[in-house]
Order: C-alpha cells, then structure tokens, then sequence
C-alpha cells in the first residue's frame, strides 16, 4: 500500500490522525518496529527501528532498560489520507 510518488493527492479525508494505521500496513523487516507521528494534517515521519548489535559494547555488564540499543534503520516522510475507507500512502520525496 506504499507508494513513491513526488506529488501529494489533493486533500481528501476528514481530519482524523491515520499514525497507527500508518504503523498496522507498512512493511517491516524481521525484528523491525516502526513508530509513525502525525506532522500536519495529512503527512507523517515514520521510522523504522532495529535492535543494535551490541556485541562490541566496551561495558557488557549494562544490560536491559540501561542501554539503548535499537537505532532507526530507515525514515520516511508520508503523506496519508483516506479514500472511501481505504488508506492510501504515498512516500513523500521532495
């Protein structure tokens, strides 16, 4: 249901915030999560989070909530709305 495309469709779709049907139809990779936020009426950052290999930490004693240890793997800016109840998602380049 993504699609890239330079130009955003004429406003459609009332003012609701589409960020977590943003985030239940992308695609992800394997062990991927992905948090989107609403940015202005219709457009929306959404990045893509992957755990980090922490094999090469200096500290192998810091462990759980001490330590970040995901970090985005991708960023895309979106521009979303709903047509007749469907969601459609463009990929937002320029």
């Amino acid at each position: 249901m993504l699609e890239d495309d330079e130009s955003s469709s004429s406003d459609v779709g009332g003012d609701e915030d589409l960020a977590a049907q943003i985030v239940q139809s992308i695609a992800r990779g394997a062990g991927e999560q992905v948090t989107c936020r609403r940015v202005t009426k219709h457009h929306y950052r959404c990045n893509w989070w992957a755990m980090e290999n922490t094999s090469a930490y200096d500290n192998p004693g810091m462990h759980g909530l001490m330590v970040t240890t995901s970090r985005i793997c991708q960023s895309q800016f979106l521009h979303a709305v709903k047509v007749g109840g469907d969601l459609k998602i463009k990929v937002v380049t320029r």
